[in-house]
């Protein structure tokens, strides 16, 4: 378990250096916490030990790197054998590294994305390399609180000898950072004059 935490920790010290040298772009960095549930196949429910898996917590960190472009980091882990309405067997483990690209804001306040990665999951067996792509949405019901349901697909290569392809929901609520926000406000207001080279998904 120390490893994994050790990855995570590397993700994100990696994001956060590729935003220190991305300082012209004044946006707010993203926490995300909540749940997720993976579904296996049929057939690889007997390999993997469950069909589905409940995951508490799920988070992220998402940091913008571009005009509609960011970068998220993430990890999900099996906390609770069994939540009522879902009991696991087996243990699962994801970190995961992707890309977003943004879309233009629907009606307003959601803002759709498509993003494109690669995890580290471990159920039980070791630590095994996914593929992964899929789509979420941030629902801004204040500026600085969201809702965001995401789906991947994560691929498993056939010769994998502890993991098999899967699909991955989640759903937290997105904390959008407030020092940063504030600060980025402060910059925008102060350079007004300046061709802008932010994603503003309020309008």
């Amino acid at each position: 378990m120390k490893n994994k935490f050790l990855l995570f920790a590397l993700l994100c010290f990696t994001m956060i250096s590729m935003r220190v040298c991305s300082q012209n772009l004044h946006n707010s960095w993203q926490i995300t916490l909540g749940m997720g549930v993976t579904k296996f196949s049929n057939s690889d429910a007997d390999f993997i030990g469950d069909n589905n898996m409940f995951q508490l917590p799920a988070m992220s960190l998402t940091i913008p790197i571009g005009k509609r472009l960011s970068v998220d980091g993430a990890l999900s882990i099996s906390s609770i054998d069994d939540v009522g309405f879902m009991s696991n067997t087996a243990r699962y483990f994801s970190l995961d590294g992707s890309l977003r690209y943004h879309f233009d804001a629907v009606f307003k306040k959601f803002s759709p994305y498509v993003f494109t990665g690669l995890s580290a999951v471990d159920s039980d067996r070791k630590i095994s390399p996914t593929i992964n792509i899929g789509a979420g949405g941030i629902y801004w019901v204040s500026d600085k609180i969201g809702i965001n349901p995401q789906l991947f697909y994560k691929y498993s290569l056939e010769t994998s000898e502890s993991m098999r392809s899967h699909i991955q929901g989640t759903l937290g609520v997105v904390f959008r950072l407030s020092w940063m926000y504030d600060s980025n406000n402060r910059s925008r207001r102060a350079s007004k004059s300046r061709p802008s080279c932010n994603y503003n998904q309020f309008k």
